[in-house]
């Protein structure tokens, strides 16, 4: 399973004969945002029907586009994933899905690595994508294969990585799996996934 072809999917259907799949969408690179602790790249943003949201990315797209130009594509590199997903925080976001549009403030960095302490407390944990501020601080419980970790954690690298649908299906039952931070907001929303961002901006 593509997690994010699967997604885009789910949106089409979410939207056939609105026509809101037909309005414009605006991808650019917001310079000033500060990004998720869990994230690292540049913050690519999607407006749509006056909502904005973001995705971080290494490989940002700037374009004016329409939802609908995803439908049916391969989405088979990076970049136009990163792009998809941007899409998709923003349409979830615009159709009030999702509430995670945007990244905290720096002033609540604290309280959510807190409040992820308790999460991951006693578990071993697998992460798909690199999220260095996870395996800098969980470095004694970081798992380097999923069957041996009791939790999966899913960041900004690991949702656009094309292999992550398929360890999704094979563990979803059996571990518990967290999307971690505010570019996986959307595609855990349409896939019904666990979503870890407290304080997260709408």
């Amino acid at each position: 399973m593509d997690i994010v072809i699967e997604a885009v999917k789910k949106l089409e259907s979410l939207l056939e004969h609105s026509g809101c799949e037909n309005g414009d969408v605006l991808l650019d690179v917001n310079p000033d945002a500060v990004n998720c602790r869990y994230e690292n790249g540049a913050c690519m943003s999607a407006t749509f029907g006056g909502r904005i949201a973001d995705f971080t990315t290494f490989e940002p797209i700037r374009a004016r586009t329409k939802i609908s130009f995803m439908f049916g594509a391969p989405l088979d590199t990076l970049p136009v994933r990163s792009a998809a997903c941007a899409i998709v925080n923003v349409a979830t976001g615009f159709f009030c899905l999702s509430r995670v549009l945007h990244a905290c403030p720096l002033s609540s960095h604290d309280t959510c690595i807190e409040r992820l302490r308790h999460e991951l407390a006693g578990k071993n944990v697998w992460c798909a994508g690199n999220i260095p501020a996870i395996e800098s601080e969980f470095r004694h419980t970081i798992s380097g294969d999923p069957s041996e970790a009791d939790i999966l954690l899913i960041g900004s690298e690991g949702i656009i990585a094309p292999g992550t649908g398929d360890l999704i299906e094979i563990w979803r039952k059996t571990r518990r799996i967290i999307c971690i931070g505010p570019s996986t907001a959307g595609i855990a929303r349409l896939h019904e996934l666990e979503l870890f961002c407290p304080c997260g901006k709408s």
